[in-house]
Order: C-alpha cells, then structure tokens, then sequence
C-alpha cells in the first residue's frame, strides 16, 4: 500500500550513520555569535544522533497512531517496517515500545490476530522490554477477539515473571471479555483476586458485569452491584446508569427509570443525551407518544440538544402510532425545532407513507430533502420506488434504474419486478429480469417472484427452469414452495413429478427439502383436494420421491 504524504516526509528524514561523523548532511547549522561572556557549546555528536533517532521515534510513532485512527492499517504496517528496517541499518536496535505497542494495538484493532502474535515474537527477539500497555493490548486480544481466557492468565503470569505486572486496565478488559462470554461467575472471581492483589477496581471495571447481569435479564443483581460500588466509593457513572436504564426500559419498568433520573440530582451524575435517548427508545416501543415528547422537552430543559437519533426515535413512535401528519410537521418545522433532520429521518416518513399507498407525500418529502442539501441514499429510492409501484407507475419507477445518480441494487430490481408481475406486463418483468443478471446477483427473492410470476403468467416450463436455477445457487427453498402451490392450483401434477426426480437423482441429505417444504407441499395438494382418499396415493407417491425413496 502507498504511504501517505506525511508518511513518506517523515520516511524521508536523514539518518545517522554509524560509520561517519562528518558527513555534511549532520553537520550543525551555522548560527549567530554568543554575546560574551558566555558562549553555547554543541552537543557531542553521539548525542546529537540520538536526539535524532528519538524524534524520528516520536515522529513515526504520531503518525502511525493517525494512520490508525483513520483505519488504514497496512499503512502502518508499512511505516513500521520501513522505520525498523532504518534502524537496524543505522543504529542496529529496534524501534521502542511505544512504536510496537501502536503498531500492535491497531493490528489488534483490526482483528489481524495472527500478525499481533508474530509482531510481539518480533519485539521479544529484538529485546525490546514489554510494557504493561503491551500487556494490555495482547490481553484485549485473547479476551475480545478469540475469547481464549487461558491464554489471557498464561500472558499475565509470562509477563510478571518479566517484571511486567498488571493493572486495572488489564484486569478491567479481562472482566470485560469474561462478561462478553457470558462468564459473569468467572469476572466476580477475578474481581475479588484483583482487590486482594490491592489493585483497586474503577467504574470501567464494575460496569462490564453489571451489563452481564442486565443483558441476562438479573436487573436486581446489576442494581445490588451499583449499590456496592456506591459502599466502596467507586460510584457508578452516566454509562453505568444507561446500561441499567437499557435494561429497565426492555423490561418496561418506566416508574424505576424515572426514580434514578430524580436521583441523579443527588447522587452525582448527570443524564446524558444518550440516556433520554434510551428512555425514549424504550417509550417508543410501547407505543407511549405522549411520554415521548415529554421526556424530548425535559432534555431540552437539561440543556441537551436532540441528536439525529433522537428525531428519528420521535418519528416511529409517531409513524408507528398512525400520528403521520405530525410526524411530517416534525420534518417540516425540523430546523425551527432545532433537530437534526437527515436522511434517516426523512426514510422513517417515507417508508410510512408508502405503506399507506401515500406516494404523491413521498415525492414531496423527497423534493423538500433535496431542496434542504439532504442527499438520498439507496434506501431513500427504493422507498420512491416502491412508493410509485403501489401508485401504478412502475415504467417510471424503471427509468429510475437508469438515472445516473443513482445506483440500483437488488432491493430496487425485486420492488419494480414485482410490480410488473402483479400488473400483468410479464414481457416489462422478465426483460428487466434479464437486464438484472448482467448487472448484479439476483437473490432468493428475486427467484421467488420471478418462479411465482411466471406461474401466473401460465409459463411453468419456464418457471421451472428458474427454480432449477435457484435450486442450483442453494437459494430454493421459498421457491419450491411458491412453484409447488402454483403447480398444483393448475393441476400440473407431472410438473411436480418432474421436480420430485430432481430431488431423487441427489444422493447428498443436506439437498433433501426440511420439514417446512414437505407440510407446504401437503398443504398444497390438499387444498387442491388430494387428500380425498382416491387421490391420496399420487401425493404419497410424490412424497416418497422428494424423500428420494423408490417405489417398490
């Protein structure tokens, strides 16, 4: 990968050389005379070089940390292979401990947990001294990303015997990993070890078990555990008091939500605008407008201003409580308001009012978005897609896939393919169809409603021919059942002989139709009358053939 401009300046930076003192490229800049009496003597030169290195360090290590920062990991790892092999020529050691512990933790960051443990074999070889950051990092990796715990407690015991020795952070994202794991039992017990060791726990420490004990649904344990931290004067903060507030709301324990807000003026924490986003959310999902709005005016009273986020929770609640016309006036008077109205809030409507066949509110809203420097994305032409689908204007809704600033996924083909199935242009469908596969993958979807249109339209040899195709891909099961239904409707029982022997020519159990397609396959011929007791025999013998059994 190429550095970037800054990665490459620093790269660029003359070296010492081990060989030579004299070389001009080091010699010290001229400067002006020293008023007498006292007169500036240059550094030696053995310290002028290393004064040199430790910028260069220091340089390399701010921007690697950048680098990381903004994702670009094989960036860093270029820089650092460059800076390594710079020193090896120059001064024969490594890098420091700072540079391998950024190094490491954006590799452990990335996931690349191959490359952490080859890089830390590297450093060792090298003999530069591991550090408790390091320490940290290589157990955020065993805890986090492959949850081998084991190996955690094996580092920790290797690094003391290095004269390395834990610290909260270290048991902290341990207690972490364990909660993630599901193993709160395991992170108490660790807990209880690390205040014996007089390694005093903080609030990052306590609240990774209190979010077990909530995601556990053991709400009383979590709120007996704050209680504790209270005793022993490691109070719990804003984030603690979210995850229990998260846990109440999921539970719709309103009233115990309220009481700790109240407290919170006494207890010493502040509610944040992700706490009444939480509580809103949780409101919301009750269908509780009224209190919605409530707590949205009691956040401005706070002094917190609502969040993107925050407008859009506003705005289900009020779409998913049939409250439309408000929900648009929200979007409309957004600015006046003070919200932060983007492009989610704005699909929230949206989709609302395609659902209720409002189309021509769609095209406005949309107008109004883009009037306002809201750029749609792919979700926002989909839902006017499908908007002008349900209006009866799929030609145009067609021409759409063509506009140049938008680009069409799958969504937006099975939407207007669909339609054009349902309205009957079975030549508009299957064209677009067509157009589709030379652009993108159709999924289970777009073979459902392509196997089941074709049906309609009369066309089952060429339905047939596309489930074999799903059949092919693996994505046939709610194809089948469409075909089968449709099949059988018509009463084309050799068709679904025919589909039979595809299943009993496959020897492999895993192609074998599951339980759901045998009872849709039931289903279908008995409404179609089969199960009276002359017709039966056919569906036992089709049956039988799915299953791959021979007649005998």
């Amino acid at each position: 990968m190429a550095f970037s401009a800054s990665s490459a300046a620093l790269l660029a930076l003359p070296f010492p050389s081990s060989s030579s003192d004299d070389s001009d490229e080091f010699k010290p800049l001229s400067t002006p005379p020293v008023p007498e009496p006292v007169a500036a003597s240059p550094p030696p030169p053995q310290q002028r070089r290393q004064r040199l290195w430790l910028n260069l360090e220091r340089d390399c290590n701010i921007e690697m940390k950048a680098l990381a920062h903004a994702g670009d990991v094989d960036e860093v790892v270029d820089l650092f292979a460059e800076l390594r092999r710079r020193f090896a020529a120059g001064a024969g050691v490594a890098p420091n401990v700072l540079c391998y512990n950024t190094l490491l933790s954006a590799l452990a960051d990335a996931g690349r947990v191959e490359e952490v443990g080859g890089v830390f074999e590297e450093m060792c070889e090298w003999g530069v001294a591991p550090n408790v950051s390091t320490l940290n990092i290589l157990v955020k990796v065993h805890a986090f990303r492959a949850f081998n715990f084991e190996a955690a407690y094996d580092l920790i015991r290797q690094m003391q015997g290095l004269g390395v020795e834990p610290d909260v952070g270290t048991y902290s994202t341990l207690i972490t990993g364990l909660c993630r794991a599901g193993r709160l039992d395991e992170a108490w017990g660790l807990l209880e070890s690390m205040v014996e060791e007089g390694c005093l726990p903080m609030v990052h420490t306590y609240t990774p078990i209190v979010q077990g004990y909530c995601r556990e649904g053991r709400i009383q344990e979590a709120m007996e555990l704050m209680d504790e931290m209270e005793r022993v004067g490691c109070p719990p903060n804003v984030v603690t008091y979210n995850v229990l507030i998260r846990a109440l709301c999921d539970h719709a324990r309103f009233d115990e939500v309220e009481q700790i807000l109240v407290d919170s003026r006494t207890k010493g924490w502040k509610p944040t605008v992700v706490t009444y986003n939480t509580y809103m959310h949780g409101l919301c999902k009750e269908g509780m407008v009224n209190e919605v709005l409530k707590q949205l005016n009691v956040m401005r009273a706070e002094g917190l201003d609502p969040t993107a986020f925050t407008l859009s929770i506003i705005l289900n609640c009020l779409c998913h409580n049939s409250m439309i016309s408000d929900a648009i006036s929200y979007l409309e008077r957004s600015t006046a308001l003070n919200l932060c109205a983007g492009v989610v809030a704005y699909n929230t409507v949206m989709s609302r009012l395609c659902d209720m066949g409002r189309w021509p509110v769609v095209l406005k809203l949309m107008t109004d978005m883009i009037k306002k420097g809201i750029n749609p994305n792919t979700r926002t032409f989909n839902i006017l897609i499908r908007s002008l689908c349900i209006g009866g204007k799929s030609s145009i809704a067609k021409n759409l896939i063509y506009n140049q600033g938008f680009t069409a996924n799958v969504v937006t083909y099975n939407t207007i393919i669909h339609s054009f199935y349902l309205n009957g242009k079975f030549n508009e469908a299957h064209g677009l169809f067509l157009d589709m596969l030379l652009k993108i993958h159709p999924d289970e979807v777009t073979y459902t409603i392509v196997v089941d249109g074709l049906c309609r339209e009369g066309n089952f040899d060429e339905a047939i021919y596309w489930f074999q195709k799903s059949y092919e891909t693996g994505m046939w099961r709610d194809s089948l059942s469409v075909l089968i239904r449709m099949l059988v409707r018509s009463e084309k029982i050799n068709k679904v002989m025919e589909i039979s022997r595809m299943f009993m020519s496959r020897e492999e159990k895993d192609s074998l139709p599951d339980y759901k397609i045998f009872d849709q396959t039931i289903r279908s011929f008995c409404w179609a009358g089969f199960c009276q007791y002359r017709k039966f025999y056919e569906l036992s013998i089709i049956l039988d053939r799915m299953l791959g059994k021979k007649k005998t």
